[in-house]
């Protein structure tokens, strides 16, 4: 009877922590933000795709944009403009804290 009374306390424990791993793993949210320019000229109207989803977003009159709840770990960011070439960048919101991308013509 102990025996099993261990066993379901361990497994029990086991069970706590691997949740409260999960909650910290969602809990980690970054922002990406950062400019696009051409030529040191601000971009308005980029399109702005996140790891290829439905997380998209345009920049603003400034070429500015902001990515919320973006989870740790490294994406993949592409960007679009009519008459400029599509561009993608490897970005890891832990490991950096703004972006800058030119965009060429096409």
């Amino acid at each position: 009877m102990k025996t099993i009374a261990i066993v379901i306390a361990l497994f029990s424990l086991t069970t706590v922590f691997a949740g409260n791993n999960n909650e910290d793993k969602l809990k980690k949210s970054f922002s990406i933000s950062g400019k696009v320019v051409d030529n040191n000229e601000s971009l308005t109207g980029v399109k702005i795709l996140l790891d290829g989803k439905e997380t998209v977003v345009y920049t603003d009159f400034d070429g500015n944009f902001t990515i919320d709840n973006v989870l740790a770990g490294e994406h993949t960011i592409s960007f679009s403009l009519i008459t400029y070439n599509n561009k993608e960048v490897r970005f890891n919101p832990a490991n950096e804290s703004n972006l800058e991308v030119e965009l060429e013509t096409k």
